[in-house]
């Protein structure tokens, strides 16, 4: 399934360039999404050779082997996959591919008994037990025995894991997992470790809950637990990067918080409304931490680093997907859920 999987990687690449316009360092891009995304710096020309012939990008600039730049024409999420999905059924995938390709989108969406997954998706019946062992080896499925049978999901199902969810509570209690829970919901954002939250960071360690990580002042990385309300489906499958972006910038202010170094952000929110101003040119103001606080926005493109003296001053990289990221993590911290509509453009800036 190789070529499914360089349709993929394309897809996450275009997601994160996006509004960019140009791109003038490809190579330091590659370092960016090996990081990540996992893309493969052998696949990334592959990669954008095939954004090209979707029609995503164009004016590829190569030195030889070596693609240097290129400009992107990325649309929005829907049109995006629909034109993906066109360049992949143009290299004629197999029909067991097509049929992995339809039962995990089947089930990012929800989970579902093994024995209506046929008949839902009009599968071929000697495909369904070779899907099933294929899509559990790749980790694209996973199953839960119960009494009347196994419902299959998908580690792409937002947060939702029933398998994980059982482990946890016979672990460590139902009562001990509420508590915990709701301590995050009251401060999304919420700094964990082993002694304070073991429920939460057990559940952080298996991949349960999403908790981007950012470098403390002593040097070692702290997880940043929430759990957004998400009445928008959408930020789960086809706009889920807005979403993990969201995250990140919450970690990035929350750490700025309660681990500021020599002075402490005392306001999140707050710096979240500058990052949107317009007027501000969208900086924050400078400090001796924002170097370290902003890294992991730095590397996932959100915002760029202006000189200040000896400080700098993250800049925010003004896309439709940052924007909106921005402002999801800022009403997920105010409201718990998001709140704001987002306008459907906003002004175009070239690659860092």
């Amino acid at each position: 399934m190789a070529d499914t999987r360089t349709v993929g990687m394309a897809a996450s690449l275009a997601s994160l360039v996006r509004g960019q316009d140009i791109v003038s360092d490809a190579e330091a891009l590659k370092t960016i999404v090996a990081e990540q995304l996992d893309i493969s710096p052998y696949a990334f020309n592959a990669v954008v050779e095939t954004l090209e012939r979707a029609g995503l990008v164009d004016g590829v600039q190569r030195r030889g082997q070596k693609i240097v730049s290129f400009t992107e024409t990325v649309p929005f999420h829907e049109d995006l996959y629909q034109r993906l999905g066109g360049a992949w059924r143009d290299d004629q995938p197999s029909q067991l591919e097509q049929e992995m390709l339809a039962v995990v989108d089947r089930l990012a969406h929800s989970p579902v008994p093994s024995e209506e997954l046929e008949d839902e998706l009009g599968l071929d019946h000697g495909d369904v037990p070779r899907l099933i062992e294929i899509g559990k080896a790749a980790s694209l499925i996973n199953g839960v025995s119960l009494i009347d049978g196994e419902v299959l999901y998908s580690p792409f199902f937002g947060f939702e894991n029933p398998e994980l969810l059982g482990s946890l509570l016979e672990q460590h209690g139902s009562g001990r997992i509420a508590e915990e829970l709701a301590a995050v919901r009251s401060h999304q954002g919420l700094p964990v470790d082993e002694g304070s939250y073991p429920a939460l960071a057990d559940a952080i360690s298996r991949g349960f809950i999403l908790a981007p990580s950012v470098t403390r002042p002593e040097g070692f990385d702290q997880p940043f637990a929430t759990l957004p309300y998400l009445p928008d489906p959408s930020l789960l499958t086809v706009r889920k990067v807005v979403l993990e972006k969201a995250l990140a910038v919450i970690a990035c202010v929350r750490c700025g918080e309660h681990f500021g170094g020599a002075t402490s952000a005392r306001d999140p929110a707050r710096l979240l409304t500058a990052l949107l101003d317009p007027n501000r040119g969208h900086r924050l103001s400078p400090h001796s931490s924002h170097k370290r606080q902003y890294q992991l926005l730095y590397r996932m493109q959100m915002v760029d680093f202006v000189p200040s003296g000896n400080w700098v001053m993250p800049q925010l990289i003004v896309t439709d997907d940052n924007v909106e990221a921005v402002r999801l993590a800022r009403d997920l911290m105010t409201y718990g859920e998001p709140i704001e509509l987002v306008p459907t453009s906003f002004p175009q800036v070239g690659w860092g």
